[in-house]
C-alpha cells in the first residue's frame, strides 16, 4: 500500500470532465480528492518495492476509499478518515511473492476503530542471528517464509478522549525452509511448519491530527501479545511493544517528527519473530535480538503548502535483554525526501525517500506517513 505514483493519474483521465475531477478549485493543483471520495474512484497504484532484504520488485494494488457521514462531516471539524480497502499483489527480483487485501474502517464519530489484513507469501530473506552486525556475526543463512496471515485490530475510544483501548489477533500458517543448513547449526531444524495464533491487548493515546499523514500531535501506544496453543497455534511465547511517536507544527513551513519503537520477545518465540532494528535504509530483519529499539527524526520544511521537503536520520540496538543494550552495537541511517499533497481533503501525503545505512543506499516511495504500519 506504501506506493503511489500519482502523476500516473493524469496518464489514465485525459478529456476536460476527467481533468477537472483531478484539479482541486482551490489552488488549480492536481488532487484527487474528489475523485476517491466523491466518485467512489479507486487508485491504481504501482507498487515499487526497494526494500533491501528482498531486493527490488514490482506490484499493483487498487485502493477504494469511501467517504462515510462521520468522515463528510470531518473535512471542516476533526478528521476522521474515511474507509478504506484495496487488493494488492507484487513481486521481487529475489523470488519473493505477495498478495491479499486489507479493510480498515471506524465509525461512530471516531469511537471504533477496525483494520483487517488477509494475506499469502512466499518470501526469500536471510537469517543472520542474534545482532547481525559484521563484527558479531554468527551465521548468515537464506531461508524461505511461505504461507498466510490474518490480522484483526479493534480498538474503542474512552468517551470522547484520546485513550483508546484494544484488542488484536494475528493468526499464521507457516512454512520455513533454510538453505543449505551447515552441520554446526543442527539445533535449526532445516524445515518446519509453524502456526501462530495470538492475541493482543492494547492501550494507545492518539491525538494526532491526521492518521494517514500527521503533522501535529502524538502517538503513544503499548502492546502485549500472547502466542499460544489455546489460540490457534502450535507455540507457546509472548512480546511486547512500545510506540511512541510525536508530530511538531512550529509554524506554516516547518515541522519535526520523531518515532522511538521499542520490541522485546520471550525466549520460545521463533526465530522469525525476533525483534529487529525498524529505520529507513536498514534491512527489515537485519539487526535482531530479543530486544531491539529504533529512534529516528525527521525535519519538515513545507516551501508551499501543497510540497514538503524533509530530512530524516535514525539509531537502533538489538540485543539479548533490555540491559544489553546500552553497550551493544549501533545501526545508524539517515536520508532525504520529498512529499506532494495528493488528497487535499484527506491530508494525504506520497512521496519519494532516500536512505543511507550502514549496508546500502536505498530508496522507497511512501503513501502516507512513513510509520504508519
Amino acid at each position: 500500500m506504501k506506493v503511489i505514483v500519482a502523476l500516473l493519474l493524469l496518464t489514465f483521465f485525459s478529456t476536460a470532465q476527467a481533468q477537472s475531477i483531478f484539479i482541486d478549485p482551490q489552488d488549480g493543483f492536481l488532487d484527487g480528492s474528489e475523485w476517491l471520495l466523491k466518485h467512489r474512484g479507486f487508485l491504481p497504484v504501482p507498487i515499487i518495492i526497494t526494500e533491501p532484504a528482498v531486493g527490488y520488485g514490482f506490484g499493483v494494488a487498487l485502493v477504494f476509499m469511501k467517504e462515510t457521514e462521520d468522515s463528510r462531516a470531518s473535512t471542516t471539524q476533526k478528521f476522521i478518515a474515511p474507509t478504506v480497502y484495496g487488493v494488492l499483489g507484487a513481486a521481487t527480483e529475489n523470488g519473493t511473492q505477495l498478495g491479499g487485501g486489507f479493510f480498515m474502517h471506524n465509525w461512530d464519530h471516531d469511537h471504533w476503530r477496525y483494520l483487517g489484513t488477509a494475506m499469502a507469501a512466499s518470501i526469500n530473506l536471510d537469517f543472520y542471528g542474534n545482532s547481525g552486525f559484521q563484527s558479531q556475526r554468527q551465521f548468515d543463512l537464506g531461508y524461505n517464509l511461505k504461507g498466510w496471515l490474518t490480522f484483526h485490530d479493534l480498538r474503542r475510544r474512552l468517551e470522547d478522549s484520546n485513550v483508546f483501548l484494544g484488542i488484536r489477533y494475528i493468526y499464521s500458517d507457516l512454512n520455513v525452509k533454510f538453505e543449505n543448513m551447515p552441520p554446526p547449526l543442527a539445533n535449526l531444524d532445516p524445515e518446519q511448519e509453524n502456526r501462530n495464533g495470538g492475541a493482543s491487548v492494547l492501550i494507545s493515546y492518539d491525538s494526532r491530527n491526521n492518521t494517514l499523514s500527521p503533522d501535529n500531535g502524538f502517538l503513544a501506544e503499548y502492546r502485549y501479545n500472547v502466542y499460544s496453543e489455546n489460540l490457534g497455534g502450535d507455540l507457546d511465547y509472548h512480546t511486547q511493544d512500545l510506540d511512541l511517536q510525536g508530530y511538531f507544527r512550529f509554524n506554516p513551513q516547518w515541522g519535526l517528527a520523531t518515532r522511538w519503537l521499542n520490541n522485546w520477545i520471550d525466549d520460545d518465540g521463533p526465530f522469525y519473530a525476533k525483534p529487529f532494528i525498524n529505520l529507513r535504509g536498514i534491512p527489515k530483519m537485519r539487526y535482531q535480538g530479543d530486544v531491539a529499539t529504533s529512534l529516528e527524526g525527521e525535519a519538515r520544511y513545507s516551501p508551499h503548502p501543497r510540497w514538503q521537503i524533509l530530512g530524516f536520520g535514525g539509531v537502533g540496538k538489538a540485543g539479548d535483554e533490555f540491559n544489553d543494550l546500552s553497550s551493544a552495537e549501533t545501526a545508524t541511517s539517515y536520508g532525504l525526501g520529498f512529499r506532494y499533497l495528493i488528497a487535499r481533503l484527506l491530508g494525504f501525503q506520497m512521496g519519494l525517500d532516500v536512505a543511507r545505512g550502514p549496508e546500502d543506499t536505498v530508496f522507497y516511495i511512501q503513501a502516507g506517513g512513513p510509520w504508519n504500519f
